[in-house]
């Protein structure tokens, strides 16, 4: 039995990505917004059946065109040349065991190739806590729950997801990495949702640091 290739964008068949797909994930980047992390494309239309294909459908093999779109973006930022290690916000292992792959990682493993920098695993999640009363954990905590390796002590960084909203995720990932040491982090995602659409989750608040005495 034959398996057809298709478009994730559009369902035509032939390429992974069509022709006219490729078209249309090349344009302006999203605004930017408050949370700063850096996107190649805005979360809408063709870009956005794309990455959905990749997350939803387990096409792996078009991690490595939105890996490129977000190396690509990076390098117009200026903020490749001084980068130490590039890592990515792990899925939860539910996830990860429904698709066989983590999508950040993929993505995050071909910008690491093509910005020549090295790609390694620096955050894992926690595992199962007891649920708190009253609030749901995510507002307790403002996000999620992540713990990096040590060992970053004046590293550059640049940390990558598949689609960012509110930036609830990469900013905790942020915050668990410069605990550890990093000296600067780059956020990074393939597709940044609308600010309007972001603006309707209750946005990420940095917990205040603790000042040694």
């Amino acid at each position: 039995m034959l398996f057809e290739t298709r478009c994730a964008g559009c369902d035509a068949p032939g390429l992974a990505i069509c022709r006219t797909c490729r078209f249309a994930l090349v344009g302006p980047p999203p605004e930017a917004q408050a949370h700063g992390v850096i996107a190649a494309v805005p979360f809408t239309g063709r870009a956005r059946e794309v990455v959905l294909s990749l997350r939803n459908r387990k096409r792996r093999q078009i991690a490595r065109h939105l890996g490129g779109l977000l190396a690509n973006r990076l390098v117009e930022a200026e903020v490749h040349s001084d980068l130490d290690v590039v890592t990515w916000t792990p899925t939860g292992s539910r996830w990860r065991r429904q698709p066989g792959f983590d999508q950040a990682e993929l993505i995050a493993r071909t910008v690491g190739r093509q910005l020549g920098v090295p790609t390694r695993r620096l955050l894992a999640r926690p595992g199962p806590v007891t649920a708190l009363k009253g609030k749901r954990r995510s507002e307790h905590l403002g996000g999620p729950e992540f713990a990096a390796k040590p060992g970053l002590s004046g590293c550059n960084v640049v940390v990558v997801d598949d689609v960012v909203a509110t930036g609830a995720t990469l900013l905790a990932a942020s915050d668990a990495l410069e605990q550890q040491g990093a000296h600067h982090v780059t956020l990074a995602a393939v597709a940044s949702t609308s600010a309007a659409l972001g603006a309707k989750v209750l946005s990420f608040r940095r917990a205040p640091r603790a000042v040694a005495a």
